[in-house]
């Protein structure tokens, strides 16, 4: 055993997990497919007997009956038998369809259905045959020698056990009218293949497991794998945060053009942060020109208090306004009367700080209705 196969004791990660799968490297079981194939060809076969033997019962009819034509048809007996087959064919369909569907459904049980175009690309490490050698005697082909080796056995010891019980039958169809042998024929053999269908799905649940736990200790990964794909994955997240970076340096500028033209910039007090702008004589109610949370709301405060835009603390009538209004719209009707309070006291600071009036009363409990209350 390798060194790197000794190293892989590490869990196959999502990533990993669909790369396999891009190259149609899934969980598989072999015996799975050919199993259910099998049995519902058996229960076709078993569900159809009575029309097959209807059917049998026609071909030896008109085929016999007609051998009479020899003489007069010189043509005898292809269009006979092309009829036989024909008819043959037909009765014989839904078994075909059957095998094929349960072919078909098979990889959703296990594994799932997965379809990869590299998986059926030619490769040229094929045709290596000290690979191909190494291949002969790997553990895998050992494994799957037992496996074969285990379903011979088994199903040589229930034809064995099978027909060690059925002697004394088996042995009385040779006493028997033609007609009482073939039923009692048909009666054992279909015994028999029901006992081997019974005995199989013990064979199928050996592969599946086997299946499962050798498909998980072949996509474990080793910490050099590991390290690689942090490694992709990190490279990933810098391209990601550039992105973000050249975003955000167009937001700043976005916000640097439009915060210092607001009126008053209300936060929560440092998760939130928006600018409001209202002008009595142009506007028909305050505006949003700017709103943001975390680094955005820090920046939106930086740029007022570098522009002496005055800031008002009020938590739920911040994210109230950051939740329900977008960035150019006019607030809700429903929070006009907090918005006019925030606004009368920042004008009545502003003449407080030129020498007009008195210094205005700080609102912290602003009406804000319940279904505009939201929490971080």
């Amino acid at each position: 055993m390798s060194d790197e196969s000794l190293d892989k004791q590490h869990q196959a990660t999502g990533k990993k997990l669909a790369d396999l799968r891009r190259k149609g490297k899934t969980m598989r079981s072999k015996d799975l497919t050919s199993g259910l194939v099998f049995a519902s060809t058996i229960i076709m076969l078993i569900f159809m007997a009575h029309s097959f033997k209807l059917q049998l019962e026609s071909n030896f009819y008109d085929f016999f009956n007609l051998i009479k034509d020899v003489l007069r048809n010189d043509e005898f007996p292809s269009p006979y038998l092309k009829k036989i087959i024909i008819n043959n064919f037909v009765i014989l369909l839904p078994i075909f369809f059957m095998a094929i569907l349960a072919a078909f459904l098979s990889p959703f049980l296990f594994g799932g259905w997965n379809f990869s175009s590299e998986s059926i690309g030619f490769k040229w490490e094929g045709l290596d045959p000290i690979n191909n050698l190494k291949n002969m005697f790997s553990k895998k082909m050992i494994l799957n020698v037992v496996k074969s080796s285990l379903k011979v056995t088994v199903i040589i010891g229930v034809l064995i056990v099978f027909t060690y019980n059925n002697r004394f039958n088996i042995i009385e169809l040779a006493n028997l009218p033609m007609q009482s042998a073939f039923y009692g024929a048909y009666y054992i053999i279909t015994n028999f293949i029901v006992v081997c269908s019974v005995s199989l799905i013990f064979i199928i649940l050996y592969d599946v497991i086997a299946s499962y736990f050798e498909y998980q200790q072949k996509v474990k990964m080793t910490t050099q794998e590991l390290k690689d794909e942090m490694k992709e994955t990190e490279g990933n997240a810098q391209v990601k945060r550039k992105i973000r970076s050249a975003q955000f340096a167009v937001l700043r500028q976005r916000l640097g053009s439009t915060v210092p033209t607001a009126s008053v910039i209300i936060t929560n007090p440092t998760h939130y942060a928006v600018a409001i702008k209202y002008n009595p004589d142009q506007d028909h109610a305050p505006k949003i020109v700017a709103k943001g949370k975390g680094l955005i709301a820090q920046h939106i405060r930086k740029i007022a208090i570098a522009n002496a835009i005055p800031l008002y603390e009020a938590p739920l009538l911040a994210r109230a306004v950051y939740n329900t209004t977008k960035i150019g719209s006019e607030i809700q009707p429903e929070l006009y009367m907090s918005v006019a309070l925030v606004l009368s006291y920042v004008h009545q600071l502003k003449n407080y700080q030129q020498g007009q009036g008195q210094m205005p009363q700080f609102v912290s409990d602003l009406p804000i209705p319940k279904e505009f209350i939201y929490h971080e």
